[in-house]
């Protein structure tokens, strides 16, 4: 796969936009970066933000050259916070925010002083309230970027102090171009960018991960145990070594499909099995499905879950609907 950096070919819009406000010295103190995982926001807030530390940009460019480049390179450089929740699993706290609002009070000599958020959406109530001060109050030559899939998981008086710049997954011709020049030419990219609900970095991800593979075989042992050919305990040990997540992320997808070809005349689905399956459960049974890995999600998030239990408890509801699959 080959490298790349921002702006990607469906961020150009958004980078001439503001980099025009950078130019006309319009530029708002905090930019809310908002669109689905997937998309390249973080690539896109990281390369913005050396391009306006850099000496020496060229053509709307950071040159890669000068010393600021090289300091927001190696991560070192003063003017540059980044924000995130690694530090703690609860999300980012109120500690983390005084440590850069302290720092954002000393002297600089840089044009800006920029600090990125990523995911805005793991701000602690009590962090929330400390940006939003100084958002209310942004020291000179501030900027806060925050990222977010989700804005709902912002506050609204954060929200409303943002300039928001959205990114929408890019058209299908487009982000399958751009696939296929990353990827090798084995490789399923029409599939990969359907299972990416059109995020083309999400799509590489998918592609790095073999996860096409993960979710045909997991399609594939719903399908037998509707037609009763497998045990539900011994589909369970099957992925006992397999993430919770990626697991209940993939069911919620097939079963999403599922509805569509449910609901939605015409549509064709990612997999001919998908077809086959919603033609023989009803849509009442996929909701409620839905609805319990939804509920799922949230839980294992939050806490550990007996694996095993889970999926045997999953998959002895999903196979009590079977009998044969035409």
């Amino acid at each position: 796969m080959n490298n790349y950096s921002a702006p990607l070919p469906w961020q150009t819009q958004q980078w001439q936009q503001l980099y025009r406000c950078h130019q006309a010295h319009r530029l708002p103190h905090a930019l809310l970066l908002a669109g689905q995982r997937g998309l390249g926001k973080a690539l896109f807030a990281a390369h913005f933000a050396k391009t306006l530390l850099c000496q020496q940009p060229v053509n709307q460019l950071a040159c890669q050259a000068c010393r600021d480049c090289r300091l927001v390179a190696s991560g070192t450089h003063p003017d540059l916070c980044l924000l995130t929740s690694e530090k703690s699993r609860l999300g980012i706290k109120i500690d983390q925010i005084r440590e850069v609002i302290e720092k954002l009070n000393q002297t600089s000599q840089a044009t800006y002083k920029i600090v990125l958020i990523n995911p805005a959406g793991s701000l602690l109530p009590a962090a929330s309230h400390a940006l939003l001060k100084s958002l209310e109050e942004p020291s000179e030559r501030t900027l806060f970027i925050l990222l977010a899939e989700q804005m709902a998981c912002l506050l609204p008086t954060i929200r409303s102090r943002c300039q928001t710049i959205r990114f929408a997954p890019p058209e299908k011709s487009l982000a399958t171009a751009w696939l296929a020049q990353q990827l090798p030419e084995s490789l399923p990219v029409e599939k990969l960018y359907y299972l990416a609900a059109g995020s083309p970095l999400l799509a590489l991800t998918y592609a790095q991960q073999n996860y096409y593979s993960f979710y045909t075989d997991l399609l594939s042992v719903l399908a037998h145990l509707l037609n009763h050919e497998w045990d539900p305990i011994q589909c369970a040990a099957r992925y006992l070594k397999t993430d919770a997540q990626q697991i209940l992320s993939t069911l919620l997808s097939i079963l999403s499909e599922l509805l569509k070809c449910r609901l939605l005349r015409h549509y064709v689905a990612l997999e001919s099995t998908i077809a086959s399956l919603a033609a023989f459960l009803s849509t009442e049974f996929l909701l409620d499905y839905f609805n319990d890995l939804l509920a799922l999600q949230v839980h294992t998030a939050k806490m550990t879950l007996n694996l095993q239990l889970m999926l045997e408890d999953l998959f002895s509801r999903w196979a009590l609907q079977g009998r044969h699959v035409s």
